[in-house]
């Protein structure tokens, strides 16, 4: 029946006629069906005595949809709506006769968050842990609530924002199942008796806890983890104001959990869910089955437009962590010229790019171990032997040459070197990987500096455009839009995970981006060639 009352398509009606008989609004807020029909209980208890999953707010709304999952359709509304209160209906009736008890687990953090918790541990942390208060951000002036083992990399960035050294709360972290709850129970717990009662049928091992580090810690606040298969769950217990005395928190502090456990009321109880935040996690949440670049020595040369973005990409892989190293090399300072397609942005004009890119990612990611060169790699080429992997982002061809030759010549001691550029203002992107003696080296791409290339991208008829702005101090530059430099800092970054995956995959790589200017070859192995002057002659 349609409510009149209110503004807009809401109707009234119950869930499940011939059973439950469960009372409801439905709120049509999107005919294009990207968001499914809002469902509210009007009385959540209605048929079970008690609450049931799927209720995500106060206000009874149901979750009885993954909008993500399933599409609606837009041109069949009464269809549509129909489906989604059979789908309801269902969801209810099997909520309400216990069929969802995996529900209950699943959606635990729903039902117990009153905030969120970032958790720098290992996953199988146990024992005593630190709650801190850090700042990410110096003009914001939030601050971050962290649990980690007193030393996370979080620390540093709380220092660089301008934070002090924070005060650690004691926060042990405890083992148990999958936590669950009675829907026809009260919830969640508000007091400490109310914890503990829920705790000893579904986390027995932690009963008590709270009492425990209260007597082992200092102060009116106290905090413990629920270490679970289905989640890190925080409880937060604060003792009421008028319980604050110094005879309760100091002179009777050994005994403080006994006290408190007799006094109703005397401690408020807030739960918190753990969002993950280690390195671990991080740098492998994405990544699926395949390897990141953790624990890897790599040095990039070139923090330019493409390599300022890859730089970003190879650290998000990984790059840096897991006691790996990246360095990053560049002998040029950022430019206002340069703010349309750069990584970095004006905070970092008149500094080198190298310096502003490893201090930027430390920012973003302080678990790295980010170095920088701002010099020539010319001027310490030693430093190439020591790395795993070498990349040449500058887009310049006679480095890369030279960089080429070093690498030829240093066969077998001397690491890959992958290449990457862009060619015709940006109309395609390639990259190879060289360093297997049997495949094409850098110079084996163009054997004739003034040659035409092995694989020719650019179509004859397009020259490439060029800018020249003396007046904005920009002398000679190459225009592209910022977009074809993401792409190409991505087909790079593509390959090195390759390479960190065992050199699976084509060497020679590339991506039309203009189809006026550039054609598309196929992706290859290329062979080395004999009459090539830096791998010609060299065994």
């Amino acid at each position: 029946m349609r409510d009149h009352t209110r503004s807009g398509m809401h109707y009234r009606g119950v869930l499940d006629e011939t059973g439950l008989k469960v009372p409801v609004v439905v709120s049509v807020t999107d005919l294009d069906f990207v968001a499914p029909p809002v469902i509210r209980l009007v009385d959540p208890g209605a048929g079970s005595a008690g609450q049931v999953p799927h209720i995500l707010r106060s206000d009874g709304t149901f979750c009885y949809l993954d909008g993500k999952a399933i599409v609606l359709d837009r041109y069949k509304p009464a269809e549509t709506i129909i489906q989604c209160l059979e789908r309801a209906d269902e969801v209810l009736r099997d909520a309400v006769r216990g069929r969802l008890d995996e529900d209950l687990v699943g959606e635990f953090g729903a039902y117990w968050a009153d905030g969120t918790v970032l958790i720098d541990l290992p996953e199988a942390f146990e024992g005593d842990a630190k709650i801190q208060l850090l700042r990410f951000d110096r003009h914001s002036g939030r601050e971050e609530i962290l649990v980690s083992d007193g030393a996370s990399s979080f620390l540093a960035l709380h220092k660089r924002n301008g934070g002090r050294d924070p005060e650690g709360l004691l926060c042990p972290v405890i083992r148990v199942p999958a936590l669950s709850f009675d829907p026809k129970q009260s919830w969640p717990p508000k007091n400490l008796a109310e914890l503990n009662t829920w705790m000893t049928s579904a986390a027995p091992t932690a009963v008590g806890a709270i009492e425990k580090a209260f007597a082992r810690s200092t102060g009116h606040r106290q905090w413990i983890c629920l270490s679970a298969p289905n989640g890190r769950f925080f409880v937060s217990a604060e003792i009421a104001k008028a319980y604050r005395t110094p005879e309760l928190l100091k002179n009777r502090r050994s005994h403080i959990g006994q006290t408190l456990r007799y006094i109703q009321g005397a401690v408020k109880i807030s739960g918190y869910v753990g969002v993950p935040v280690d390195e671990a996690y991080v740098f492998s949440r994405n990544m699926g089955g395949m390897t990141n670049l953790a624990g890897k020595k790599i040095l990039l040369i070139g923090c330019g437009t493409v390599g300022g973005f890859l730089a970003q990409q190879l650290a998000q892989s990984g790059a840096g962590t897991g006691a790996g190293k990246l360095t990053l090399v560049d002998n040029d300072k950022l430019k206002g010229a340069n703010l349309g397609r750069h990584l970095l942005g004006s905070p970092y004009l008149d500094r080198n790019k190298a310096d502003g890119c490893a201090d930027f990612l430390r920012e973003q990611l302080p678990y790295l171990d980010v170095t920088s060169i701002p010099r020539s790699i010319m001027n310490d080429t030693t430093v190439l032997r020591r790395q795993d992997l070498i990349i040449d982002a500058t887009g310049e061809e006679s480095l890369s040459i030279a960089i080429n030759e070093l690498a030829v010549t240093g066969r077998p001691a001397f690491p890959p070197v992958l290449f990457g550029w862009l060619e015709g203002n940006g109309a395609a992107a390639v990259a190879v990987m060289t360093g297997d003696p049997g495949l094409a080296c850098f110079k084996c791409l163009k054997v004739e500096l003034a040659g035409v290339p092995r694989f020719n991208l650019i179509r004859g008829d397009v020259q490439v455009e060029t800018g020249r702005n003396l007046a904005c101090g920009d002398a000679h530059f190459i225009p592209f839009p910022v977009s074809r430099a993401a792409v190409a800092a991505g087909l790079i970054c593509d390959i090195a995970l390759d390479w960190a995956n065992g050199g699976g995959g084509h060497k020679w790589r590339s991506l039309t981006l203009d189809h006026n200017r550039a054609i598309q070859i196929k992706d290859s192995n290329p062979k080395r060639i004999d009459r090539c002057p830096a791998c010609d002659n060299i065994e």
